[in-house]
């Protein structure tokens, strides 16, 4: 069918370009034309592309901000003079939100014989009318509500011809209530602890949290409602059940993202019911904002009771609460989603057997992420990876540029944001404009930005200060790659930075991300020459790809699974045998007893140490880059403590300057140390900046230098 698609959102508002790539990649396959938004900032201007659209379109989709969504709606029903009455199923869901009556009915109010599309919990739901031979649709565009009313809602209409009525959750999974009254729980001291540490922590940092109000819930008053002013930070939301076809880790997560949509908190919060699998008793608990939720799974004890089960999962929401407000993470191993835990483990520290992050994109065909993080400070990391063995030359043309201390160059800021979170940019403040480190004036006379997409840039805006985009870019690489590197190795760099700062979509805003001081006439020649080139994940998932690198690998990548704990089907590892050849591949460090139980103690002082020194530090799991023997690290024990590789490496050794989470571990009885011999240089996940020198040396072209280490990624141009 010949599809048309509008969109209307409010003067000088921006919406994610991942947001309008989902509704287009769901209706493409309905389309015989090409589609794209035509967007507009009046009513005026989208009734004017309306009529056209009616003579000449099938099909109409309306997408409308969340925000003017129901006042929108409304307009649009009159100016169709569609009879309009208000759902029953809307009514039910909506009154029990505790809106007003003027919320309950214009968020009800839907054309008379429409087939509506049910968002979970009723707000800003969509429909479907046909007008004369044309079909018009009307949804929200919100990360809240657009996905469920998408592919509940739309998709199911396109296609057969009706959308369906919102189904009953499944509630197989949960135990059965047996009836009993309210249980009194008996809190121990450190759970009482951890809840008033979380609230002085929320005072501290003025943050508002709403909890989503299910059974479970209530366990969470009982624990704070004794506290001073636990009721100015907590507020309990209504509950909604409507798990549709959700598992319940992610399920767990959008409840506490509704809780936050229904509020004005900062943070959404939700403690699941008791769930069974595998004779195993779990619960879920989230910390959530509008763009990712905190996910852990708690695994109840031998002969633990339900109550006690409960208190102990409270005590693990505050705490998880705790650290998402002051920024600390982790990350692990994705494991199944329903994996019963080893019966054989007992004990506190073994209940959280998995966490997951769950980052909810708003890209079509990307798969949510989950992921465990551990990390032990909110400051953002200063330690490379690696020290560069390549000097950077000083080139004829330079202009100094001050650079703060606390900057990351590109390859750990992105394995900080991975772990942390994408940065968004704190305000709209305009930037200063500056031409620091111009190649010459003609190339750098810009003007403040106005207005932020996501397209080709004409300034990028690193650590508040406006900077032209090439420049930005070689200054990026400068930092990383000197010019002493092959010219197809600059540019296969320039292109992956480039890309990334797109896959951020910020704006081209960044923040904490070092520049060089200044850079070579080479290196800019390169970024001008695949300026606006990026890699896109495939024809059927048109968004920028996560490019993370490496300076040198192990003699073959990582994949972003085992180290990042999120899987990326192009960055599964790749061989790179020449790096195994590079000066600096393999190294050897020593740390004594004291090394590590110092360093440990630091990390975390209630980790344990036995008295077999040869015991306190074990590799649990690792792929074989290396050896059957030797390979990237993807868990560790430290004493009674397992972490992953990633965090042993950057977050408790990171004083010690370990080079690579490919190594080995070796102990020296006699000196009561371990050899720690590292392989390569780096996380090691996706390209290999040597190994990418070594394949220009080649021959090889930048094309094919990304191709071989982003597998089935396409290079595009923001040119085109």
């Amino acid at each position: 069918m010949d599809m048309k698609l509008l969109l209307l959102k409010k003067e000088g508002e921006s919406i994610p370009v991942k947001q309008k790539i989902k509704v287009i990649g769901n209706l493409n396959n309905f389309a015989d034309n090409d589609i794209s938004f035509e967007e507009h900032t009046t009513l005026k201007g989208l009734f004017g592309s309306l009529t056209k659209a009616l003579k000449e379109s099938e099909f109409i989709v309306i997408a409308v901000s969340s925000d003017i969504y129901n006042k929108t709606k409304i307009k649009l029903m009159a100016a169709l003079s569609l009879k309009t009455a208000e759902d029953g199923e809307l009514v039910n869901k909506l009154s029990s939100l505790g809106l007003d009556e003027d919320a309950v009915r214009n968020n009800a109010l839907m054309p008379e014989n429409a087939d509506i599309f049910y968002s979970a919990d009723g707000v800003c739901s969509g429909f479907a009318v046909k007008k004369g031979k044309q079909q018009i649709a009307v949804i929200p565009l919100d990360d809240n509500y657009t996905d469920t009313v998408i592919k509940r809602g739309l998709v199911p209409y396109l296609t057969g011809g009706s959308a369906p009525k919102p189904a009953p959750a499944p509630k197989e999974e949960a135990k059965e209530e047996t009836g009993e009254s309210k249980p009194e729980y008996n809190f121990t001291d450190n759970e009482k602890a951890v809840a008033v540490r979380t609230l002085n922590i929320l005072r501290e940092n003025d943050i508002k949290i709403a909890v989503n109000g299910n059974a479970n819930s209530n366990v969470l008053r009982s624990l704070g409602e004794n506290l001073e002013d636990f009721n100015d930070y907590f507020t309990f939301t209504p509950h909604i059940e409507d798990r549709g076809d959700y598992n319940v880790t992610d399920y767990t997560a959008q409840m506490a993202r509704s809780a936050k949509g229904l509020s004005n908190a900062d943070f959404g919060a939700c403690i699941s019911d008791i769930f069974s699998n595998d004779e195993c008793d779990y619960i879920c608990i989230s910390v959530a904002t509008d763009k990712s939720a905190l996910v852990r799974k708690l695994y109840k004890e031998e002969n633990e009771t339900d109550d006690r089960f409960i208190a102990g999962a409270a005590e693990e929401l505050f705490a998880l609460i705790s650290e998402k407000v002051t920024g600390n993470g982790a990350v692990g191993i994705e494991i199944a989603q329903d994996e019963a835990p080893n019966k054989t483990k007992t004990g506190k520290g073994k209940k959280i057997l998995l966490a997951v992050l769950s980052v909810i994109l708003v890209a079509a065909a990307v798969v949510a992420a989950l992921y465990f993080i551990k990390n032990k400070t909110a400051e953002p990391e200063t330690t490379t990876e690696a020290t560069t063995e390549i000097t950077t030359a000083e080139p004829e043309t330079t202009t100094e540029a001050p650079v703060k201390l606390e900057d990351m160059v590109l390859s750990d800021f992105i394995r900080y944001e991975m772990v942390n979170g994408i940065q968004k940019p704190e305000d709209n403040t305009p930037a200063e404009t500056t031409t620091v480190g111009a190649i010459d004036s003609e190339e750098t006379t810009t003007e403040p930005v106005t207005e932020r997409s996501n397209g080709l840039p004409s300034v990028i805006t690193v650590n508040g200060t406006d900077i032209e985009a090439k420049e930005a870019i070689a200054r990026i690489v400068e930092a990383e790659m000197s010019k002493d590197f092959s010219t197809e190795a600059i540019k296969a760099q320039a292109v992956v930075t480039y890309t990334y700062l797109k896959y951020r979509n910020t704006g081209w805003v960044v923040d904490g991300l070092k520049l060089a001081d200044a850079y070579s006439q080479e290196v800019y020649d390169a970024v001008s020459d695949v300026y606006g080139k990026y890699l896109m994940v495939s024809n059927s998932n048109p968004v920028p790809a996560f490019t993370p690198f490496t300076y040198m690998s192990a003699g073959k990548t990582a994949s972003s699974e085992l180290i990042f704990g999120v899987k990326f089907d192009y960055l599964g590892g790749v061989n790179s045998t020449s790096d195994t050849k590079r000066d600096g591949y393999k190294v050897d460090t020593l740390l004594t007893a004291e090394d590590i139980k110092t360093a440990a103690k630091a990390y975390d002082e209630t980790i344990n140490f036995g008295e077999d020194v040869g015991a306190w530090l074990a590799i649990k799991s690792h792929d074989t880059a290396v050896s059957n023997d030797v390979g990237y690290v993807q868990t560790i024990a430290v004493g009674d403590r397992e972490i992953s590789g990633l965090e042993f490496i950057y977050g408790m050794m990171k004083e010690k300057g370990l080079a690579s989470t490919c190594f080995s571990l070796s102990f020296d009885a006699e000196n009561n140390a371990f050899t720690v011999t590292t392989y390569g240089k780096g996380h090691g996940v996706g390209m290999s900046q040597t190994g990418a020198d070594r394949l220009a040396i080649g021959g090889a072209k930048y094309g094919k230098i990304l191709t071989t280490y982003y597998p089935t990624t396409i290079v595009i141009s923001d040119n085109a």
